[in-house]
């Protein structure tokens, strides 16, 4: 009996290591972050800050860029991931079945913007001449399809048995009818996959924004939070004698990481059950 349980323990041992190596780093930020002054620069690990001090919060959402941070970040979250589902969905719908006229064609074309672009400059003049320099619609539209999420949802509609399509088509079904209520219901797992990755991207989503809207009124949060970390010098001594006594640069710049990461965070546990189901199907078969 001791010898099979070796190898259990040294594996609860690596598990272990590799758990505190992975997930103390950002407990260690959150800590810093309702962290005082005193208890921020002193070396060693930190597990609990002694008191909780919010004066890191305040002095971040004193800012009022981080609420339009907020905003723009919230809308193109929102309306970017709604319109990366519905162009996935009905591309792949579309696409489902090889033996529509032109599927390699199409296919190819779709494959081949995976390893060829544009490039820069010619990107940019492109959305110039489509007028969406310094709009919000450049935040989402640019990037509304993408040929690997295309790729996942194809081949996870193509693994749905064909007689569900037939038994619906007998019943006096339309091709909508099926697409909306018979497909549809049945892809909740690799649709809920496609919108977290949209999610994730649009909320951590910086550079378009910086090349693309340049305005105050555009900035989306990851601008302002790269600008609050990389100002937190500034930030710290701008404020008042009270709010300085208490805040350093790190415990902004930790503050700033959780404003920035927790929301994104506390979704992922809604659609964790749909992600490998979802990714290892559309991924496989096909």
């Amino acid at each position: 009996m001791v010898k099979k349980k070796k190898p259990q323990i040294i594996t609860y041992l690596v598990i272990a290591v590799l758990m505190f190596v992975f997930v103390y780093p950002f407990w260690q930020t959150i800590v810093l972050s309702f962290s005082d002054k005193i208890y921020a620069n002193a070396p060693g690990f930190k597990f609990w800050p002694k008191e909780f001090c919010l004066d890191a919060y305040k002095a971040i959402f004193a800012d009022n860029s981080i609420f339009v941070g907020y905003a723009n970040t919230i809308w193109r979250t929102v309306v970017g991931t709604v319109l990366t589902v519905s162009v996935t969905y009905l591309a792949a719908f579309a696409m489902r079945h090889r033996g529509i006229p032109g599927w390699s064609l199409i296919n190819f074309l779709i494959v081949f913007t995976m390893f060829f672009g544009g490039g820069m400059v010619p990107t940019y003049l492109n959305i110039k001449e489509l007028g969406l320099l310094n709009t919000r619609w450049v935040l989402v539209l640019p990037g509304v399809a993408g040929a690997w999420n295309f790729i996942i949802m194809r081949n996870f509609l193509s693994s749905i048995d064909k007689e569900m399509e037939e038994a619906a088509y007998i019943d006096g079904a339309n091709t909508f009818q099926i697409m909306l209520r018979v497909i549809l219901p049945l892809s909740k797992a690799v649709i809920a996959v496609i919108a977290l990755w949209a999610v994730v991207g649009h909320w951590n989503a910086w550079f378009d924004s910086m090349v693309y809207a340049n305005g105050k009124n555009l900035l989306v949060l990851q601008t302002v939070v790269r600008r609050l970390i990389d100002t937190g010098d500034e930030l710290t001594a701008s404020g008042n004698a009270a709010t300085m006594a208490d805040i350093t640069p790190e415990t902004v710049r930790a503050a700033t990481v959780m404003v920035a990461t927790i929301p994104i965070l506390m979704g992922y546990p809604f659609v964790q059950k749909y992600l490998v189901q979802g990714t290892m199907v559309g991924a496989v078969k096909g």
